[in-house]
């Protein structure tokens, strides 16, 4: 089976590779969904590990193989894009308590997927994904940091984001242009319950993102239309008006814009 560019499909065959990344995952989960199965060399071990599987592929070329290679009473496969996928209507929420998902994210989707995932993160107790190190670094960076940005302040919303270990390109066929990473997302360890629009708020986020060289007072201005306003919002919480947003932490940003309600 040839890797299809255009899916993004790069496949794993390392045996410890494979146990590593799924030793990340919670062993007390009831049900993991898997983005993207490929081959099924991750999707092998976590049939034989738990209860329950649900695998979501893309190519429908990989349904036989798939379906012959785990045709087992725990094995559920779903053709289709995961993104025109409602990840509710694929459970049925009476049978589990604590699902996890997990995939080897086509890189030009990353984002994408990440931001499903995260709309829908109270589904999930954990997610374990492999993406590209430089957005690794950027979701599990920490205020002041290089990589810091609106992902990283995202991902610290919406889970608890840890990089588990680095993956070198030689370990995939083919093999792509630069390193991959490992990374989980712990949902329990979420800050959505303090926002009433986690949604909106993630929109506030992007924008005062917009440019990093703006100082926060003057990206507070533009996203909300009111330089005096943004001045006295930020007196009031004793930010400096000088930083940017890099400097800022997610608990800042909050702060920020339950003011602004």
């Amino acid at each position: 089976m040839q890797a299809k560019k255009h899916f993004g499909q790069n496949f794993i065959t390392d045996k410890n590779l494979i146990n590593k990344i799924i030793n990340c995952l919670d062993e007390d989960s009831d049900l993991i969904i898997e983005i993207g199965p490929g081959m099924g060399a991750l999707t092998g071990e976590l049939v034989n590990k738990f209860k329950k599987v649900i695998a979501i592929e893309i190519d429908k070329d990989l349904e036989p193989i798939l379906r012959e290679k785990f045709n087992v009473p725990n094995f559920e496969l779903v053709i289709g894009d995961v993104l025109e996928k409602d990840f509710k209507s694929l459970i049925d929420f009476s049978k589990y308590n604590k699902i996890q998902i997990i995939s080897n994210i086509p890189y030009y989707i990353t984002s994408p997927i990440m931001f499903k995932v995260f709309e829908d993160s109270k589904i999930f107790s954990k997610a374990v994904f492999m993406v590209q190190k430089e957005v690794a670094q950027r979701i599990c960076a920490n205020v002041g940091e290089k990589s810091y940005n609106n992902l990283s302040i995202t991902s610290q919303f919406y889970s608890k984001p840890k990089y588990e270990f680095t993956v070198g390109k030689q370990m995939f066929k083919p093999v792509p242009a630069v390193d991959s990473a490992i990374i989980s997302l712990d949902f329990k360890d979420s800050h959505i319950s303090e926002i009433s629009n986690p949604e909106k708020f993630v929109s506030f986020v992007r924008q005062i993102f917009n440019n990093r060289r703006k100082t926060i007072l003057n990206n507070l201005s533009s996203t909300i239309g009111d330089k005096p306003k943004s001045q006295s919002i930020l007196n009031e919480l004793n930010i400096k008006l000088t930083h940017r947003p890099e400097n800022l932490s997610l608990d800042d940003l909050m702060r920020i814009y339950k003011n602004l309600k």
